[in-house]
């Protein structure tokens, strides 16, 4: 299985650094009452530190608002995952406990203020892109029986059947969402902005470190640039 970025990405948004964390052999199944604690404090943290009036001041959030509107995409309407969460909190409320998996990459999520996802490799067709869709390919969001048909030019994340994530980093599709029985996991990390690379590598080095604390898994990650624009993962 191969991890491939559209190089006309790089060419609109060549800061753009994509880490991609690979967890083999998961057992996601119990619940950690430690990680639930941890994620509860990460968010009680968020709430009471946060610095900025409006979280799209946020220098880690400005980016996506940008690449949203250069993208066509409505920045009030479409938010990134991690905006959506972090408005979620500074209004009073909690992330849903989802599974110890979803549950730490959310913490991480808002700790860092970066978007990341959870794919579960065991229902994904083929290869993984992150790509312009060519019109016509089918996304069945999480939660949802109804299908949606993406328009020709939108960022997603795309296996050789369907739409995996639509607006880049907006909302993931049912098919793969991760569960408490999912055994192999692709982790998409995505950096814009100045932050870049190092954001990334400490992120990384954040999740894989928490990994065996929480989870029995053993990981391989990777970083994707304009300069590296496919990997091998598996």
């Amino acid at each position: 299985m191969k991890f491939i970025i559209d190089k006309k990405l790089f060419e609109l948004f060549p800061e753009a650094t994509i880490g991609a964390v690979v967890l083999h052999e998961l057992d996601n199944s119990g619940t950690s009452e430690e990680l639930n604690q941890f994620y509860q404090q990460i968010q009680r943290d968020f709430r009471q530190t946060f610095p900025f009036p409006r979280i799209q001041d946020h220098p880690s959030i400005r980016p996506w608002r940008e690449a949203f509107s250069r993208l066509g995409i409505s920045s009030s309407k479409f938010n990134s995952s991690v905006e959506a969460m972090g408005r979620r909190i500074l209004k009073g409320n909690y992330l849903p406990s989802i599974n110890n998996l979803v549950n730490l990459y959310n913490a991480l999520s808002i700790k860092h203020l970066i978007p990341i996802g959870g794919h579960d490799i065991g229902t994904i067709k083929g290869s993984i892109y992150l790509c312009f869709a060519t019109g016509g390919e089918k996304f069945l969001p999480m939660g949802s029986q109804q299908w949606e048909t993406v328009p020709s030019g939108e960022i997603v994340y795309k296996d050789e059947q369907e739409v995996l994530t639509r607006r880049w980093v907006w909302r993931q599709c049912e098919k793969d969402k991760v569960t408490h029985s999912s055994r192999q996991v692709f982790i998409p990390i995505d950096v814009l902005g100045e932050i870049g690379k190092e954001k990334l590598v400490e992120v990384i080095s954040d999740f894989t470190a928490l990994i065996p604390r929480y989870l029995s898994a053993s990981t391989s990650h990777y970083i994707l640039d304009a300069d590296n624009q496919e990997v091998t993962m598996l």
